[in-house]
């Protein structure tokens, strides 16, 4: 089984070639997705913590929180975990 990829700036799973951010040759990139990269360009100037939040939110309005069985709190303690080792995250 393959292992699931991650978007290297939100870490929402990369999971199908629709969700896939564009490279300036509009290439599909491997990296991020569609919410964060397009034409080569991150599409949001913002901070680590910012995207969490914004994740957080996200997640949460979506549903995804609930399904999960998780609080905000406790989806926020993970990405504080988990976003250092995503590649935008890595040299902040």
């Amino acid at each position: 089984m393959e292992e699931m990829t991650y978007c290297q700036s939100c870490g929402m799973p990369l999971d199908s070639v629709e969700v896939l951010g564009t490279n300036k040759n509009n290439s599909k990139s491997e990296e991020y997705c569609i919410y964060c990269y397009k034409d080569g360009a991150f599409l949001t100037d913002c901070t680590m913590d910012e995207m969490i939040e914004e994740s957080v939110k996200h997640m949460s309005e979506s549903g995804m929180l609930k399904e999960q069985g998780k609080t905000k709190e406790e989806a926020r303690e993970f990405m504080h975990h988990f976003f250092p080792d995503l590649k935008r995250w890595k040299h902040q």
